[in-house]
């Protein structure tokens, strides 16, 4: 197995290259809220996800008592594909299925799937199924980084996520929130106070017209329909991976670094 540390990027727009070189097909990766593992196709390979951290591969709400010590087993079966089983209490949400409820199991898709825990707070799992292909036009290994990614501070990054969550969650029906749940929500957030309906489109505003300015259609009255204009901002965030499912994490504990 290879060790993913905690600056490793989110896994949703980014598949890590182990020793230099794409992962062969079916490997998976795991990558918690302090890394994760990568992990190869072998019959009876298994990654274990919890609270106890020492003992566990992934660590999952490391100071949450809501989490078990054990909470999810990912194992892989004899054609190399993988399956979750949830042991904890809590149960785990994966987008697009129903509830993994407690000694449930769960076939994983390949590709990218987000594991989320409520307990006193969100937690996040990252997983990823390689195809074993890096896209045509990825870079070399000895290649410089492209972020394509857009810049927020911390204030604007919190808002957008409370805006749109829904998607984050890929919760059934999802959409973005009036400018009062949003500001509801964040007045919810550690530390936060004083949010307002106007506040929360003042900054959602200024990350549009520093969009617009740097040639992003589709975002203002004049280019969309006003219905549309939060969609095609969400569009614009998601598909950049400027906003990831992680992001949600600051829901439950305000403002990162």
């Amino acid at each position: 197995m290879h060790v993913l540390d905690a600056h490793t990027p989110s896994l949703s727009h980014h598949e890590p290259l182990l020793d230099g070189r794409p992962a062969p097909a079916r490997t998976l990766f795991v990558l918690g809220e302090e890394g994760g593992y990568a992990a190869a196709p072998r019959p009876d390979t298994r990654l274990v996800l919890g609270r106890n951290t020492p003992d566990v591969h992934v660590s999952i709400g490391a100071r949450d008592w809501h989490v078990s010590r054990e909470h999810a087993v990912l194992r892989c079966q004899s054609d190399g594909s993988w399956v979750l089983r949830n042991g904890g209490r809590l149960p785990i949400r994966i987008p697009d299925a129903p509830a993994l409820l407690r000694e449930h199991e769960a076939p994983l898709p390949g590709g990218y799937t987000p594991l989320y825990i409520q307990g006193t707070r969100l937690h996040v799992v990252e997983l990823l199924i390689s195809t074993g292909h890096q896209a045509a036009d990825e870079a070399r290994p000895d290649a410089g980084t492209r972020d394509l990614s857009w810049p927020l501070n911390p204030r604007e990054r919190l808002v957008l996520v409370a805006l749109f969550q829904s998607y984050l969650l890929r919760a059934d029906e999802a959409h973005p929130l009036s400018w009062k749940e949003t500001s509801r929500w964040l007045n919810e957030v550690p530390g936060q106070r004083g949010w307002t309906d106007r506040k929360a489109e003042h900054v959602v505003d200024t990350v549009r017209r520093r969009l617009v300015a740097g040639g992003v259609g589709g975002i203002t009255a004049d280019s969309a329909h006003p219905e549309a204009i939060k969609h095609n901002l969400l569009r614009v965030l998601t598909e950049s991976a400027t906003l990831t499912p992680p992001d949600l994490r600051l829901l439950d504990t305000g403002i990162g670094e």
